[in-house]
């Protein structure tokens, strides 16, 4: 595979999709790029279109342009991290979504050991909502994304939570409906996740 043209090609397939990064394809092509060339020849196709839509998803947040959210699995801070999820879920939903009243709560024991549970409470349109993330040292419990999926099945949303990983532990997210997903995997080959 010509990596340069696969690269110009997933862009332009995002384009299609209503995502356009594609001036900033100097920037995400050197990040893949840049890599050794034996890491290249091992990568399989669907890991570099990972690393090409984790690269746009960053962009497109710096800009606060609200087309996909990415953030590492690894996250920085356990008691933010959820707030921050949802908010970029927000954002993505543009209005459609309001989350308010979020917080994160986890015993001091089980934040020290690394084990146990946070609670994360939030109100989704108004509605009270209340999940028990699995603590897991400084990892992302992603039976947040099913939790969600179903709040919003229940608010009667068109649109779901969908994801796909860089190959990594970039997890990359978007809020669309069925019909979009479909013509991604369409154009890509490659089936998001709608937990």
């Amino acid at each position: 595979m010509e990596m340069k043209a696969f690269i110009h090609e997933s862009l332009i397939k995002l384009q299609e999709l209503g995502i356009d990064v594609l001036a900033k394809e100097p920037v995400i092509g050197s990040g893949i790029l840049n890599l050794p060339q034996e890491v290249l020849e091992a990568m399989e196709e669907e890991q570099i279109l990972g690393m090409v839509l984790s690269s746009a998803g960053y962009i497109l947040q710096r800009r606060k342009d609200p087309a996909m959210y990415v953030f590492d699995l690894e996250v920085s801070d356990i008691l933010q991290t959820y707030e921050d999820f949802l908010q970029g879920i927000a954002g993505m939903a543009k209005g459609e979504l309001v989350f308010t009243d979020i917080t994160q709560e986890a015993a001091q024991e089980d934040l020290e050991s690394g084990q146990g549970m946070q609670t994360v409470r939030f109100q989704c349109n108004g509605i009270a909502c209340e999940y028990k993330a699995k603590l897991h040292y400084d990892w992302f419990d992603t039976g947040i994304f099913a939790y969600v999926n179903q709040v919003l099945k229940e608010q009667n949303r068109n649109s779901r939570i969908y994801v796909a990983s860089d190959g990594w532990q970039d997890c990359i997210v978007w809020y669309r409906t069925e019909e979009w997903a479909q013509r991604f995997y369409e154009l890509f080959g490659m089936r998001l996740i709608c937990p």
